[in-house]
Order: structure tokens, then C-alpha cells, then sequence
């Protein structure tokens, strides 16, 4: 499989992260809109196998990755104004520069970045009678980016211009939460092929992912995770129950060393719904990185 780098521009707000297994369910829900049934159900049997066809990263500001997860190191007793002020900024560093792992990037120093968390207020609306309520407010947070351009890693099997046209497929009718009221606006374009520049049997995973530990050295694995209960979309909303069940994923930037080569990590996950048909992406692309870090 070959890995791309997608050039994507947010357009407006946000009500959801741009995190890999959302984006990979909205492209599951664009060949639903776009081809259909069978077509789903071919696409989720290739995914099911141990080579998917298609694996997406989370989103990161333009010209970066997500930070590898940390080293723990022992406390240093005593620390200078300096070096406490260096550590304290450290931890809160979430990217790093891209050029470190690809050929051919620009070295330039990544910008800084954030998502400013807004409480954006809504009245709430009387679904049987379909008007507002009075004084009935409630609040909603909205993520807006400092910065619109994002790097998205799709490693597929695919052509680029399948790639492409699932994309567009995957954001035209805009992503994640509230999306009906101007949410989630992106665009995708200009893929281009992309090579890591380093060799190594440690790694540092783009998404977020599940795994039996087959495919990890033993005690090397560094991460952060978290609970995803997730909801379905499309048709599917309006006729049965539209929570997935809970799963506990690893968060991406999780470091870890295997024995074998890898291109990523993880597998589809099945049985969180009570419509079999329903999955939930468990995987993510991986990028060799330093024996140091």
C-alpha cells in the first residue's frame, strides 16, 4: 500500500475533532450515499481483511504530525527557572514538524497552533410542535482553529483519484456534529505520494486505533487512551438505536516498537451495534520514528 499526504482546508467551525475513525466513518457514509449497499458491504469486507484497503490518519495542522508520546523520565531533584519553563512548554506541545519523518518536506519550524473551545448558545425546539421554547436555551461548543490548513495521511491501496473522489464524497455534506447548520465545512485536495525518511522497528501511530498486542513488542507500548461511544448517521439514525456501543481506543501519538515491519496498526472493529452491518475503524497508519525517541 502506498501512503498519501491530503492538503484539507476547514471552511468554518467545528462541533467534532478531526480524529481518523470519524473520518474514515464519513467516507463509509459517502460510498453508502454514492454507490449504494453492495458496494458498502465490499468495501467493509476488503477493510475486515488482514491488508485493508483504506486507512486514514487524524487531521494536523499543516506541516505536521501528532507528537510522539513522551519517554518517562526520572525527576530530576533540582531544576533550574529555565529548565522547568522548557519541560512546562514541552508537555504542552501537541504536534511537531513532519519534515523530521518524511523525505522531501520543508524543515521549517511548525507555527503554533490551537482550537479556541467557544459556547455558542441555541434555543431548543419543541419537537411536537416544531417551535422554538421560550427562554429555553441550551450551549453548544464550537472548535475554531487558528489556522485552517490541515495534513491529512491516507494509506490505501486505492488510486488517487479513488481517493480523492471518497473525500469529496466524505465531506460534502460536512463533518461531524451539526454539520446541517454550517459545521464542518472542508475541503480536500492536492494528494501527493509521501516516503518516510526513517528506518526503524519503533513507531508512532497517526490515528487512533485498537490492538491485541500481537503486533507489539512486549512493554514498549507509550499512549493515552480514551472512550469513544460513538453515534450513527444517514438513514440509519431514524430507525433503530443510534449509539454504537463503548470501546476504549489508544489516542494517537502512541509509540511503540514491533518485530515485523508495519505500515499500520490495529484492525476494524465488528459487533458494536446491534445491526451487524455497523463497524467502527480500529486502525491507523504508523511512521517509523528514532530509537531515541
Amino acid at each position: 500500500m502506498q501512503l498519501y499526504k491530503v492538503s484539507i482546508k476547514l471552511k468554518s467551525a467545528l462541533a467534532t475533532p478531526l480524529k481518523g475513525d470519524t473520518i474514515w466513518g464519513h467516507i463509509v457514509w459517502g460510498i453508502a450515499n454514492h454507490e449504494g449497499d453492495d458496494a458498502v458491504s465490499n468495501f467493509l469486507e476488503e477493510e475486515k481483511s488482514a491488508t485493508p484497503s483504506l486507512i486514514v490518519s487524524s487531521a494536523f495542522p499543516k506541516g505536521t504530525i501528532c507528537k510522539p508520546f513522551p519517554k518517562h523520565e526520572d525527576r530530576k531533584p533540582k531544576l533550574s527557572t529555565e529548565e522547568y519553563s522548557k519541560i512546562k512548554k514541552s508537555k504542552k506541545e501537541k504536534f511537531v514538524s513532519a519534515a523530521k519523518y518524511f523525505s522531501g518536506f520543508s524543515e521549517n519550524e511548525p507555527k503554533s497552533f490551537r482550537f479556541e473551545q467557544i459556547q455558542a448558545m441555541h434555543n431548543s425546539i419543541n419537537r411536537f410542535s416544531n417551535t422554538v421554547e421560550e427562554g429555553n436555551l441550551f450551549t453548544v461548543e464550537e472548535l475554531w482553529a487558528s489556522r485552517q490548513d490541515f495534513d491529512l495521511y491516507v494509506l490505501s491501496s486505492y488510486s488517487k483519484e479513488r481517493i480523492s473522489q471518497f473525500l469529496d464524497w466524505a465531506f460534502e455534506n460536512g463533518y461531524g456534529a451539526d454539520s446541517s447548520t454550517g459545521k464542518g465545512k472542508i475541503s480536500a485536495e492536492n494528494i501527493i505520494p509521501v516516503q518516510p525518511k526513517i528506518s526503524s522497528n519503533k513507531y508512532v501511530a497517526l490515528a487512533p486505533f485498537v490492538t491485541d498486542f500481537s503486533e507489539i513488542k512486549e512493554n514498549s507500548l507509550r499512549a493515552n487512551t480514551f472512550i469513544r461511544t460513538g453515534k450513527i448517521g444517514g438513514a440509519f439514525a431514524s430507525s433503530m438505536s443510534p449509539y454504537k456501543k463503548t470501546v476504549i481506543l489508544f489516542d494517537e501519538g502512541a509509540v511503540f516498537e514491533s518485530e515485523m515491519p508495519l505500515q499500520f496498526i490495529g484492525k476494524l472493529i465488528t459487533k458494536v451495534h446491534s445491526d451487524g452491518r455497523i463497524c467502527q475503524s480500529g486502525f491507523a497508519p504508523v511512521l517509523p520514528i528514532g530509537d531515541d525517541e
